[in-house]
């Protein structure tokens, strides 16, 4: 049954006031042609000039967010708490702390809640301190067609500030202490979380959402005016050509660009089996989780394209050119003013994926009978830990002339320690008396 009856309300988006005729179900739920309300969690508008859906998102119900906690005390998947927004009790009687900080973990599309990765991702957090952990499911939302779970994320983001609110209300939360954690659209959601939630702490984006989101206003995507620190690891960046899944463009304080942010090494750039086409965008939240709780710092460079930092250009880093990939993103303490600070990094091609980074100058020395030769080299570091193992410096052939220098960066599984000695192998491309010569090798170790 529905009432019909004129309504004026004045839309999210524009600032003039318009009318429309409105239906008022008996399930409280009020649509007009181009705005759906779903109580106090406020109108959803389409059709509007920034968000570009021509479609309603549905019904919380519908979308079937569940919140589960975990903590120390009840971290087994067969203990979580789920919480309700609208149970005051059952959360005041649950093991939320507000003496702890809060971590929130939200999937993306086709994504489900208790998939391995967040799990994995709880496990994580849990081992390396006392946190509460709550993961969003919203399974019956996110499994449609895409526009439809791009529009669904908004009530999810909603729901969830809604949830921050009642922790503030009646458990004392203080919203600078939650962590959102979000892959792909679940990134996004975590902007929507922010936008309504004032002071929010962290928003992590890994590899948001691109399709839609891709250059739109950042009134509908995740940007760092979300929360106090956003962070952001892009790693799928590429265009819809190349089957980019995630966003390239900065959007936070600090974005990282692992590899470059576009290809991940162990990932086929085209490889049309389901798994492998979304292998780079998964990468993201596989670094994440390895962040949490790993020895190998996966330090970011700070520099201002991936070009740049593959020629050495960016190292070494002081403590503010330095970050940190990852779960201890905010070990750095950017200025106020800072934003869309950029990081460059390279990564293994199977777990574990840190590595650290070296920093090597060869300098070419001028003789009676040298010239221009071409070939490639190869470089063995030996350090007080252990040794790097031959390593290419470059992957293709390359020219060395007399008197030039040339800087490669090279990565190591392990921290090999203070580089002790070096060997130097060059390999000629055609047969020739040809002969290089090494003046002097100049080698940083940049994480010891």
């Amino acid at each position: 049954m529905y009432l019909i009856r004129c309504y004026i309300y004045i839309t999210e988006y524009d600032s003039c006031v318009t009318s429309d005729i409105a239906f008022l179900a008996s399930n409280g739920v009020l649509t007009t042609r181009n705005t759906i309300c779903y109580g106090d969690l406020g109108c959803f508008r389409k059709n509007n000039p920034v968000f570009t859906i021509n479609l309603f998102p549905e019904s919380p119900d519908k979308i079937n967010i569940t919140f589960r906690l975990f903590t120390r005390q009840n971290e087994q998947d067969n203990t979580f708490k789920i919480f309700s927004v609208e149970d005051v009790v059952g959360i005041k009687n649950s093991h939320f702390d507000h003496c702890r900080p809060t971590k929130i973990v939200v999937h993306g599309y086709l994504s489900r809640g208790y998939d391995s990765w967040m799990l994995r991702m709880k496990n994580e957090l849990l081992k390396a301190g006392d946190f509460n952990v709550i993961l969003i499911y919203w399974n019956d939302g996110s499994q449609g067609t895409y526009n439809q779970a791009t529009a669904n994320a908004r009530v999810v983001g909603a729901l969830t500030a809604k949830l921050i609110t009642v922790l503030m209300k009646h458990a004392n939360a203080d919203p600078a202490d939650f962590h959102i954690i979000g892959h792909s659209i679940g990134a996004h959601i975590g902007g929507y979380v922010g936008e309504r939630t004032p002071n929010l702490g962290r928003i992590t984006g890994l590899d948001p959402a691109a399709l839609i989101f891709q250059s739109a206003d950042k009134v509908v995507r995740l940007d760092r005016t979300d929360a106090k620190f956003v962070d952001a690891i892009h790693t799928d960046g590429g265009n819809i050509l190349m089957l980019g899944l995630g966003m390239f463009d900065p959007m936070g304080h600090a974005d990282y660009y692992p590899n470059g942010g576009i290809f991940q090494p162990g990932c086929y750039a085209f490889h049309f089996i389901p798994r492998k086409v979304v292998c780079r965008h998964l990468r993201s939240f596989e670094y994440f989780i390895e962040s949490i709780n790993s020895v190998c710092p996966f330090r970011g460079y700070r520099c201002p394209s991936y070009t740049d930092f593959k020629q050495g250009s960016c190292m070494p880093c002081s403590e503010e050119g330095c970050g940190y990939m990852g779960f201890h993103a905010d070990r750095v303490k950017l200025p106020a003013e800072a934003t869309n600070m950029t990081y460059f990094l390279d990564t293994g091609n199977s777990e574990p994926f840190c590595r650290y980074h070296y920093q090597i100058k060869v300098s070419s020395a001028y003789m009676s009978d040298s010239g221009t030769e071409k070939g490639m080299l190869m470089v063995n570091l030996i350090g007080s830990k252990g040794e790097l193992g031959q390593t290419y410096l470059t992957s293709d052939y390359m020219n060395i002339e007399p008197g030039k220098n040339y800087v490669f960066v090279v990565t190591s599984i392990n921290d090999i320690g203070k580089v002790k000695n070096a060997t130097v192998t060059w390999l000629q491309k055609k047969q020739s008396s040809g002969k290089i010569y090494i003046d002097h090798l100049d080698i940083m170790s940049t994480e010891t």
